[in-house]
């Protein structure tokens, strides 16, 4: 699955609140991936 990509759309918004929740070296799909674990937790 890793190797599957897809792309979708965001608002500016959304884009800005990802991107402050990135760490360096992270990419955006590994912050969705935490922010789904802290959802399910």
């Amino acid at each position: 699955m890793a190797d599957d990509i897809t792309t979708i759309q965001v608002t500016e918004e959304t884009w800005r609140q990802l991107n402050v929740r990135k760490n360096p070296g992270e990419t955006f799909d590994d912050v969705i991936q935490r922010l789904l674990e802290e959802a399910d937790g």
